[in-house]
């Protein structure tokens, strides 16, 4: 005869990324009494939202902007805003095309509402994970789950044990490469071709623009932004190389990408003032392939593991934030499932 009884509460959740979904996830778990931990391979949170500090003020090599569309993130938005985390930022827009050699620069007003992080994009990841454990600089390289709890290896030979879950909200191919490696279940079918590249180029110049959201249809380009309305950003340009440009490239240094960039500015924008090159980024998992379908979240409800992120519904800041939002009922609700016992 079988008997039915509530599972004990899960305690202990690990999560590995500190970009906005593990922030969003760790949060709403930790508001519902979990134990939780965040884990990330940088020095601090932020992920694809994370703008780089210079003795100038903040660059945003990263995401520049995001929207709201759902209701969820929309009360959300507010609450950074009230708390003075996030503004919205007054950009004027334009699109340069530039087609088999024939440029053209117009201005392409819109009503869209865009919004940045105060003072940095990532103001707003970090004000979710404000008070919760994080351990950065720490690359979790293997996962053990044994007797109904996970412990965690590091690259600097530490572990970390008692879990009862873990969620893994880093880009399809560092997560297939973690399940590899601890000798679990593939996750993805086309882990490889989900995320794309892109480079990130900042350059200074004394020259303003009179638009500060430049979207491109350019064999190079993808976006244009200029920082001089951004709160305590350094005014400078940030180019963002498209994803066959930034592919083909790959593996050139700085300096062809501060060598392309310039050209653009001199050639297509027309900029005339000296331009000086500031930082460099690659992105070796940027932007989401139009071409793979969006899986939605990953769940092996059995080993206590799901995974998840922006790419878990096409991309997107908001995206993001809401794929956390479902890792975190994901394990709720199973938290709460009855437990077969014979």
């Amino acid at each position: 005869m079988h008997q039915f009884k509530r599972k004990a509460a899960m305690k202990k959740i690990a999560v590995l990324g500190a970009g906005l979904t593990g922030a969003a996830a760790a949060n709403t778990l930790a508001q519902q009494g979990y134990q939780v931990t965040v884990f990330d391979k940088g020095r601090s949170a932020g992920g694809r939202m994370s703008s780089k500090r210079t003795e100038q003020g903040y660059l945003d090599m990263g995401a520049q902007y995001f929207t709201v569309r759902s209701d969820v993130f929309k009360q959300q938005v507010k609450e950074w805003l009230d708390a003075g985390q996030a503004a919205l930022w007054p950009c004027s827009t334009a699109l340069l095309s530039n087609d088999d050699g024939l440029v053209s620069f117009k201005a392409s007003e819109d009503k869209q509402e865009r919004f940045i992080g105060v003072p940095s994009m990532q103001s707003p990841v970090k004000a979710l994970l404000q008070a919760i454990p994080q351990v950065t600089s720490c690359h979790v390289h293997k996962l053990d789950y044994q007797q109904q709890s996970w412990t965690l290896f590091s690259d600097e030979g530490l572990s970390y044990t008692g879990f009862d879950a873990v969620l893994l909200t880093l880009p399809p191919v560092q997560a297939q490469q973690l399940m590899a490696q601890s000798a679990l279940p593939e996750l993805f079918d086309a882990a490889t071709h989900m995320l794309e590249p892109c480079w990130a180029v900042a350059i200074h110049t004394d020259a303003m623009p009179a638009q500060d959201a430049i979207f491109c249809q350019h064999p190079k380009l993808r976006f244009i932004s200029h920082q001089q309305y951004k709160t305590e950003r350094t005014p400078c340009y940030i180019l963002h190389f498209n994803t066959a440009f930034s592919a083909l490239h790959l593996n050139e240094p700085a300096a062809f990408w501060f060598a392309e960039a310039t050209a653009i500015l001199r050639q297509e924008l027309q900029i005339q003032q000296q331009i000086t090159p500031l930082v460099a980024h690659r992105w070796l998992y940027a932007s989401q392939n139009d071409q793979v379908a969006a899986p939605g979240l990953i769940a092996l409800p059995q080993q206590q593991l799901w995974a998840g992120g922006d790419w878990s519904y096409g991309g997107r800041v908001e995206n993001a934030y809401l794929a956390g939002l479902n890792l975190a009922q994901a394990v709720i609700e199973q938290d709460h499932q009855p437990q077969e016992l014979l």
